[in-house]
């Protein structure tokens, strides 16, 4: 398959650029995956002059899924955590109270509103801020596994499969796919409620099908959860972890 890159389109005051795939498919081809870069896929003997033509005729619709994946993305707020007894932290949905006491062995537990440290040292919130952040990456691989496996069933349904279900601290969004069909969730989802934790995780179950923001991802995504958009806008309340 021929690639070409560097080119783009313009769009109002926006310059849009694009790769250029070329292949043995007769018709055009346009996506914008979740990184909004854009990809056009033409037929071998498709002139340049005539798919730059095309592509501005599309421009309008490529850069309002440009605009879906960054509404996507602005909703992670940022949160600044004092690891000190008293703070507040976020545990799926529900708000908890930081219990920092000296002793050993040193371990992190969730007792009733509390989530209780136990350190060598209450000085040290570098060390204490690890210990919770390793917890909350524990409690997330076994939660996010769990949501998991309550849509493998769509997997069966639409003939898709999963590599791997990844937890990563991401800045920019909730959850991605790739090209490899691994699911990467990021850590701060943890403090989300449920029911965000399930949006996100079938937002990217969808993209293994759709990779842009089309219609038919959007009919996907409604055909499995109803509600998405309040579930969308409910998460918009979260901040990632610093």
């Amino acid at each position: 398959m021929k690639q070409s890159e560097g080119l783009h389109i313009e769009y109002g005051t926006t310059r849009i650029p694009f790769v250029l795939l070329y292949s043995k498919r007769r018709t055009l081809g346009i996506a914008v995956t979740p990184d909004k870069q854009v990809t056009i896929t033409a037929p071998y003997d498709a002139s340049l002059e005539k798919i730059l033509e095309k592509v501005g005729n599309r421009a309008a619709w490529i850069s309002k899924q440009i605009r879906k994946f960054d509404s996507y993305e602005v909703t992670l707020l940022r949160r600044k955590i004092e690891y000190v007894s008293g703070e507040t932290l976020y545990y799926m949905g529900r708000k908890y109270r930081l219990k920092v006491v000296e002793g050993i062995p040193e371990m992190i537990t969730k007792e009733g509103r509390n989530i209780k440290a136990v350190v060598k040292s209450k000085a040290n919130q570098k060390h204490i801020a690890g210990m919770v952040m390793d917890w909350y990456k524990q409690e997330a691989k076994r939660v996010f596994r769990e949501r998991f496996e309550r849509y493998a069933y769509i997997l069966k349904r639409e003939k898709l499969s999963v590599n791997q279900l990844l937890v990563r601290r991401l800045e920019k969004r909730w959850g991605s796919c790739t090209e490899l069909g691994n699911i990467i969730l990021n850590l701060s989802l943890i403090q989300a409620p449920v029911q965000c934790v399930d949006y996100v995780i079938l937002h990217e179950l969808c993209h293994l099908k759709h990779l842009n923001h089309g219609p038919r991802f959007y009919n996907m995504l409604g055909r499995y959860m109803e509600d998405w958009e309040k579930r969308r806008d409910r998460l918009q309340t979260v901040r990632i972890l610093e």
